[in-house]
């Protein structure tokens, strides 16, 4: 008798410490890869913040843009709220180092492939 109640013991311990490292895991948030900076060739750049900020930096023909504001994530849809009111609510993807989404000017989206240069 005595040997079977070791045995329970021993098994709702184990069972404990598995569900308080379970939650630990599952109350932390996961990480949204678009951390960092993205740029391509033609002079945008996009930075994104941990604490969901961004600058951007766009260019409109000669001109370059810059744009600040928060962002928020929601799997793969990507939420601009920029400082001047504007919201952008795009899509994106990132497969390898590589991050593609439409940047709306004016009302057009323009397809944008960034690259990451920063962590």
């Amino acid at each position: 008798m005595l040997y079977m109640k070791r045995v329970i013991w021993k098994k709702t311990l184990v069972f404990t410490a598995f569900c308080v490292i379970f939650l630990l895991f599952a109350a932390c948030p996961m990480p949204v890869p678009l951390y960092g900076t993205w740029a391509d060739n033609r002079g945008d750049t996009f930075s994104f913040f941990e604490d969901g900020k961004f600058n951007a930096r766009v260019k409109d023909g000669v001109i370059t843009v810059n744009y600040e504001g928060n962002y928020s994530v929601l799997l793969n849809a990507l939420t601009l709220n920029v400082n001047d009111g504007t919201r952008i609510v795009t899509e994106w993807d990132i497969r390898g180092n590589m991050l593609y989404l439409d940047w709306t000017k004016d009302g057009v989206p323009v397809a944008m492939t960034l690259y990451k240069i920063s962590n």
